[in-house]
């Protein structure tokens, strides 16, 4: 069994990584490609967006967390006065302290996805400017979505075209 344990490792690392494109033929006049996500992900506001949301789900969290804690400590009291309280009296502290909690995680939740949307469209702009630009240098009459196809030629992506014009429209994006 161990012998085949690092066979395994590399079948499943194979699976699981993405193939590398073959170049197919010779390039397509008037046909270009785009990976929409690689070019997001390769540009600096995208890398911004990343890491901005990173910081405020973090934040977030440990703002909820401290919320929710002191939540906690109002429910353990309650318990602590549940025999000397009515059980109508009781139950009803206890739904307001639940509508509270649940309450507090949608307004984070609605914080984070007002400001992912906030970048997302932020993004979308420079990426439709920077496309525009792209496809009327390169002279696209079709743009395809790369990451649909198995192989094409390079001279055929415009990904990293896409990318720099991007970096040249918008640097960071503000989620505030």
């Amino acid at each position: 069994m161990r012998a085949f344990t690092p066979l395994a490792i590399v079948l499943l690392a194979c699976l699981g990584a993405p193939a590398a494109a073959q170049t197919f033929g010779p390039p397509i006049e008037g046909l270009c490609l785009l990976s929409r996500s690689a070019a997001i992900s390769a540009s600096r506001a995208g890398q911004s967006m990343q890491g901005q949301l990173r910081q405020l789900q973090s934040s977030l969290s440990s703002e909820l967390e401290q919320r929710s804690a002191a939540l906690q400590q109002q429910r353990s009291a309650l318990e602590a006065r549940r025999s000397a309280t009515a059980p109508i009296e009781y139950q009803r502290q206890q739904a307001a302290l639940e509508q509270q909690l649940r309450a507090l995680d949608q307004e984070q939740n609605g914080r984070f996805i007002t400001a992912q949307q906030r970048g997302q469209q932020q993004i979308d702009q420079a990426l439709n400017t920077a496309l525009g630009r792209v496809v009327s240098g390169r002279s696209c009459a079709v743009v395809m979505e790369r990451d649909n196809s198995y192989g094409w030629n390079n001279a055929m992506d415009i990904t990293p075209a896409v990318a720099r014009e991007m970096d040249g429209i918008l640097q960071a994006v503000d989620l505030g």
